[in-house]
């Protein structure tokens, strides 16, 4: 007998098999490719062509049951097929019905500022809840400034770039294009263009995770400037330190944009006895501003703020090297020479 359990939890068991055929299977230790071929969950009614969905398969509490990788899809019908050694298949059908929940918007793109270098690396798309794996590509389109699509300029990856909740989903200028030397770069170029003007596109077609269009369509404009080509300096950027027993954020200013999903997690504020302060991120103006706002007031001290060497430009060049380089110049620092550590105090 097959079920899936939870009203759309993702969870799908068989039931009903023998103790002797469920000890079989808990030995056997089968690879996920094993158990594929005799436990199949596909998506669409009646299409054995698609490959089917991953997941975990395990046997427990008189079960073999299997989990997706991601939640199961609303408005999706979802074909189950269980196919043991001996005895009869079992095959089922069913769909994961549609809440009732607002409709999802795109609540904006990365970056913000109007222009951008002619070697931007990545552009981030986020959303208010999250969407449905496998269809970013087919709604996202970027545009020349007489509307027409720019062909082959972002490049589709096949396990799209989304963060743990799918709310945002990361684009990438084709980076063989981006990086002097390489075949890509000489024979096509860049895939934008110095001094011109583009829109990235998101259609309202793009169902979300319950199997809805977006409320709405949107786009982003921005302009083309010069490339970049050097990496981002510490020592350029301003910190302003907030008053002891404040809440007040501790700043900083940045004289270019940085990438935006890595501030939220590549520089930490580290206290006076050397623990890792709690708190929260904010980063605003263009993405030259960022913001920790502490969980507890500021007592006095000596503080540092603490950069991952890893922490990017919008053309990806770190603190330790550059991206888009010529490589027979190509020279990087090692972590520890490439970490910056920036002190302020708490007065």
């Amino acid at each position: 007998m097959l079920e899936e359990l939870g009203n759309g939890s993702g969870v799908i068991a068989v039931r009903g098999l023998t103790t002797e055929a469920l000890r079989f299977l808990a030995r056997a230790r089968m690879n996920v490719g094993e158990w594929q071929a005799i436990f199949p969950v596909r998506t669409g009614a009646g299409d054995d062509e698609l490959p089917p969905i991953l997941g975990a398969y395990a046997v427990e509490d008189g079960r073999v049951v299997f989990r997706p990788r991601f939640p199961l899809a609303p408005g999706t019908v979802y074909r189950v097929r269980f196919e043991p050694n001996a005895g009869e298949p079992i095959e089922a059908e069913f769909d994961v019905p549609l809440a009732d929940a607002p409709a999802t918007r795109v609540v904006a793109i990365y970056p913000t500022t109007a222009t951008v270098p002619v070697n931007l690396l990545k552009m981030y798309v986020t959303f208010s809840a999250p969407m449905r794996f496998g269809e970013a590509y087919a709604h996202v389109r970027l545009l020349d400034s007489e509307g027409e699509v720019v062909p082959d300029a972002i490049l589709e990856v096949l396990e799209e770039l989304w963060d743990p909740e799918r709310r945002r989903l990361t684009l990438l200028f084709d980076p063989g294009r981006i990086k002097r030397g390489l075949e890509p770069n000489l024979t096509l170029g860049l895939p934008l263009r110095e001094g011109e003007s583009y829109v990235m596109e998101i259609d309202a077609a793009w169902r979300d995770g319950l199997g809805r269009p977006l409320a709405a369509g949107f786009t982003k404009a921005f302009s083309v400037g010069d490339a970049d080509r050097t990496t981002p300096d510490p020592t350029r950027w301003k910190i302003t330190a907030p008053r002891a027993g404040s809440g007040d954020p501790v700043d900083i200013a940045f004289p270019e944009p940085m990438d935006r999903a890595l501030l939220d997690h590549m520089i930490v504020v580290v206290g006076p006895s050397g623990e890792v302060l709690d708190g929260r991120v904010e980063v605003d103006a263009a993405e030259t501003a960022w913001h920790f706002v502490p969980s507890r007031p500021w007592p006095a001290g000596d503080y540092t703020l603490d950069i991952n060497p890893d922490l990017e430009d919008l053309a990806g060049n770190n603190l330790a090297h550059l991206f888009d380089v010529d490589l027979s110049q190509d020279v990087r620092l090692s972590e520890d020479e490439a970490r910056a550590r920036l002190p302020f105090t708490v007065r």
